[in-house]
């Protein structure tokens, strides 16, 4: 028995794999409790609890300033404001002098606005709103001074409207104003609003400040959010206001104009607490403060509180400390909260107020917000210890399972060691690595052997012969089969007793005199001559492994043929001998790599023009013949580096590259064009036929250097040519490239437009010749898509796509639903019909009629159909129409005098108004002509109980001689343009009216 070295401390496997174990186990342990600090676990779920409570706060905050910011918009109610004092002052109702003396003298004004006041209230479901006139200086007046107003206030305003406005209530208002609206009286009722410079900051910081400055700015600028929320005198609730001063065109302030916003319950119902998931401790504070906002410290005045813990309240003054990291903290009564604060945008930069920030603050006490990370950190304690317990007991375990078997076997082998000539039988330890080193160790002898015995077999049974060749570092000669040099065409060496020295240098000089390519995955192939032309492929390959050089040689050819024969099949077309579309591909991106290679180049797209008729008339064999004779005269036309290919079926490409210039190429593509001709098919009638193709050019570099570029040009190119005169070769035109383009994109935006009813309308006036009332409003189609802009282009591809049915569909449905909808609200005048184009020889099927009354069977009574002047009246179409609509049909001629719109179509339709032409209104004024057929249209109109409609009137003396001439409508854009939501008659045309009348 060999003495184990006493150089190394022995162990038992027990204590090895035990030890290791425990090793492994610390290990694990530290890495745990190292990616625990390291990852910073609670640190990060302290910031994640943090960064969820920002983005309810941001996402809160995003909705509350929009709804504030939409809230603060009343400059269009103010403007209305504005206008009823203008008018009730030119008209000597009300003084500016007298409007803040007391009720009676602003009754009027407070009358005239008050409709709009509760109309603006509901529309942006408001609480309150108010109006208070003042025309005083305010650091004059005392308290207790009383200003006349309106305050309105809907306790529920998002609830359901009551249709005598019974959910309202009046909080100050004129007696008789109450009489006269109908609205209830509030219990603290006050016939006007008793000021009071400590609560009045909604009347005192805007209007002072528009009275005060020296450079007037808008309304709006002035606006004021109240830092502190206030009550109305003997009401408890509380109130945050908005208010800006009413400021007349010159510079008179004379009020405020604002908004009521409950805090309780209204406010603190948009600031829900619950959303901030911190089981109901959270809150949500709005502030305003006027630090800076980027300081370590900020006051903030709660202004709306939203909160469980009732030493929170509006009103309260809060001081917010910020750490290093600009995280906010509060402490209120010991608590300590962590505070997300959110900027809202409300006043504009340069505002008077916009020193004033206003903030939306959510608030949790840290203990609350951080609780989560605390429950974590005791957790990961527990786990780390119980870890550290199991892992001991199974190592222990499992050290002495492992160890029994190893030691049993040990002492097998130990006393197998005197027993110089047998070989041990180990028993099975029943672990797979032991008894396959047992199985190993007991059987080497036998697997040297049989080793031996299985090469020797399978040298003699392969199908293809190898030989081979070993040089070993402690012998002189070489080892080689009997076939080694025979299978090198060597058949003159010995194949025994070689020298070193020697087989190297007929080895390596016959690798120098034969050519060769080294394969992917090891060893050289070489090709070798052999007699009748043919060639044999030797494959060798060498290895060295501790010094000893081994080589194998094979006769590869038969794979080898294999491999060439499928190659050409991948890359060429089986029919014409071309490449096919893979290989050509493949070969144009190795050239398009190189563009200095390509100089100037041409990319050739061709199709054959004749080849389904062959195919139809004498059949594919014959068609396959004409398309292998058009790859003969490619391959046998082209230059030698020309890369030619058949795509599909009759479809061939071709690049000629190489070129100094485009003239060189040119005469190429002549000669080539040229040979075409000159190549004939004999056709099963005895007829001959020559090759006909049509093809489409592009140039590289001058139309792209990018190959797919290239060929998209080349195929249009060929388009061209297929689509207008085939057999000929045409370059490709960027111009005509682009046109097309543009016009497929206007298809498509048309057909989008279509299918998703991508059109609004706006509408115009029709204004009474007499006093300038409205009588009806024109639906005019709008479209706003990158293209796709003008009406007159919706028309012009309605015909080209044959989809006139489907304008007429769409104008008639959503040009009715636009305006009942704007009706239904109040922006349009519920009296006034609606006129709404009909194209005159398109007429709706009775299946989608019915649909459209059964939809809006209230508006027929308003609707005139407006035939249009773009396509000629069809009787019977205009019967169709008439039928439809029963007795309310009403019909208009548009554009009377050009088109369509002749005396032909005025017998025809017999309408109930005659719209006059633009054209011939269009400097009416200066022509005698023009009166004289406007004068003839009157006469005509009148006798027979028609109107007559003076349109497109753009100034002040068409107006003037339009209205001499004694038309019953006008419209035009001196009166009114169209919009979403049209604007009154101009204040310039109402003077004319007047004018007109009384003149």
């Amino acid at each position: 028995m060999v003495p184990a070295p006493q150089s190394r401390k022995m162990h038992s496997v027990f204590f090895t794999i035990f030890f290791s174990l425990l090793l492994v186990l610390v290990i694990e342990l530290t890495l745990l409790i190292g990616t625990i600090i390291v990852g910073q676990v609670p640190s990060q779920l302290d910031d994640n609890a943090e960064e969820v409570l920002c983005e309810q706060v941001e996402n809160r905050s995003g909705y509350l300033q929009n709804f504030l910011v939409s809230s603060q918009e009343l400059t269009a109610l103010s403007t209305y404001i504005n206008s009823q004092t203008e008018a009730l002052l030119a008209d000597g109702t009300i003084s500016l002098d007298t409007l803040d003396s007391g009720s009676a003298a602003s009754e009027p004004l407070l009358r005239a606005i008050s409709s709009e006041l509760v109309f603006e209230m509901r529309a942006k479901k408001l609480s309150g709103i108010y109006v208070i006139f003042c025309s005083r200086d305010l650091d004059d007046c005392v308290d207790g001074t009383r200003f006349p107003g309106i305050y309105v206030r809907d306790l529920d305003p998002d609830g359901p409207y009551s249709d005598r406005n019974a959910d309202l209530s009046l909080e100050f208002a004129p007696a008789t104003l109450v009489q006269s609206t109908g609205l209830y009286t509030a219990s603290a009722w006050q016939p006007a609003f008793e000021y009071q410079r400590e609560a009045s900051d909604f009347l005192y910081l805007p209007y002072q400040t528009a009275r005060n400055a020296d450079t007037l700015l808008s309304a709006d600028d002035y606006g004021h959010w109240t830092r502190f929320p206030f009550c109305l005198p003997d009401d408890p609730r509380s109130v945050f206001s908005y208010s800006q001063p009413l400021i007349l065109p010159d510079g008179t302030v004379y009020g405020v104009v604002g908004i009521g916003l409950l805090s309780d319950p209204y406010l603190r119902g948009k600031l829900p607490t619950n959303e901030l998931q911190n089981e109901g401790s959270g809150s949500y504070l709005l502030c305003s403060t006027t630090d800076d906002l980027s300081a370590d410290t900020l006051t903030l005045q709660i202004a709306v509180c939203s909160s469980p813990d009732t030493a929170i309240h509006a009103g309260n003054t809060l001081v917010l400390q910020k750490d290093a990291s600009g995280e906010g903290f509060l402490t209120i009564d010991g608590t300590r909260y962590f505070a997300s604060e959110q900027p809202l945008a409300l006043y504009s930069r340069n505002a008077p107020f916009s020193g004033e920030h206003w903030l939306l603050i959510g608030l949790v006490p840290v203990k609350q917000l951080y609780s989560f990370s605390g429950s974590v950190r005791q957790m990961l304690v527990i786990i780390v210890v119980l870890t550290l317990l199991a892992g001991v007991f199974a190592s222990f375990i499992v050290s002495r399972r492992l160890a029994q078997p190893i030691t049993r076997l040990s002492k097998q082998i130990s006393a197998s060691q005197n027993q110089r000539y047998q070989v041990p039988t180990l028993s099975p330890t029943g672990i797979c690595e032991l008894d396959q080193f047992s199985a190993a160790f007991t059987q080497r002898s036998q697997e040297i052997l049989d080793t031996s015995v299985k090469f020797q077999r399978i040298m003699e049974l392969a199908s293809v012969e190898i030989g081979g060749f070993e040089k070993r570092p402690d012998v002189d000669t070489v080892y080689v089969t009997d076939n080694f040099f025979s299978l090198l065409a060597l058949p003159d060496v010995p194949p025994d007793s070689l020298d070193k020295d020697w087989f190297d240098a007929i080895l390596n000089g016959w690798k120098q005199t034969h050519e060769y390519v080294t394969r992917a995955y090891g060893g050289e192939v070489y090709a070798l001559p052999a007699s009748g032309g043919t060639v044999h492929y030797i494959l060798l390959r060498s290895g060295e492994e501790r010094g000893t050089q081994v080589g194998l040689v094979e006769d590869v050819t038969t794979s080898m043929q294999e491999r060439r024969r499928i190659e050409h099949e991948r890359d060429y077309d089986v029919l014409t001998g071309l490449y096919n579309r893979f290989s050509f591909m493949r070969k144009v991106q190795e050239m398009f790599a190189h563009p200095d290679k390509m100089r100037h180049a041409a990319l050739l797209m061709t199709d054959l023009d004749d080849l389904k008729r062959i195919n139809d008339t004498y059949g594919h064999d014959c068609g396959d013949r004409y398309i292998r004779l058009t790859g003969q005269c490619l391959a046998e036309n082209i230059p030698a580096n020309a890369v030619c290919s058949r795509l599909s079926g009759d479809e061939f490409v071709v690049l000629l590259h190489g070129y100094e210039s485009r003239d060189a190429l040119r005469a190429d593509l002549t000669h080539l064009q040229e040979a075409m001709s000159t190549y004939t098919a004999v056709l099963p009638s005895g007829d001959t036929m020559h090759i006909a193709i049509s093809g489409g050019v592009a140039w590289y570099p001058d139309d792209s250097r990018d190959f797919a570029t290239l060929k998209r040009y080349a195929d249009f190119a060929l388009y061209q040519v297929k689509r207008q005169r085939k057999g000929e070769i045409r370059e490709f035109d960027i111009g005509a490239y682009n046109r097309e383009a543009y016009y497929a994109q206007l298809r498509q935006e048309f057909s989008a437009l279509l299918e998703n009813d991508s059109v609004f309308y706006h509408f115009q006036p029709l204004f009474s010749a007499r006093d300038g009332h409205v009588v009806a409003y024109e639906a005019l189609m709008r479209v706003n898509m990158p293209l796709l802009r003008s009406p007159e282009t919706i028309m012009k591809l309605a015909h080209e796509e044959n989809r006139l049915y489907d304008i007429e569909h769409l104008t008639l449905f959503k040009g009715t639903q636009t305006f009942e909808r704007l009706v239904s609200c109040g922006k349009l005048s519920p009296d006034a019909k609606l006129f709404i184009n009909s194209i005159a020889n398109v007429s709706l099927t009775d299946a989608d009629f019915a649909d459209f009354r059964r939809q809006f069977a209230p508006m027929l009574k308003k609707m005139v159909i407006e035939i249009t002047e773009e396509e000629e009246t069809m009787p019977e179409v205009l019967a169709i129409k008439r039928r439809q609509l029963g007795g309310t049909a009403v019909f208009a001629l548009d554009d009377y005098g050009s088109g369509y719109s002749n005396s032909n179509n005025l017998l025809l339709l017999a309408p109930h108004y005659i719209k006059v032409d633009i054209a011939i209104i269009r400097g009416i004024d200066s022509n005698i002509d023009k009166q004289q057929v406007v004068t003839d249209v009157v006469t005509y109109a009148h006798a027979r109980q028609m109107q007559v409609v003076a349109e497109g009137i753009e100034n002040e003396a068409e107006l003037r001689t339009v209205l001499r001439l004694g038309v019953d409508l006008l419209q035009g854009y001196f009166l009114a343009r169209p919009a979403a939501i049209p604007d009154p008659i101009a204040p310039a045309a109402l003077k004319v009216l007047k004018d007109a009348h009384f003149a």
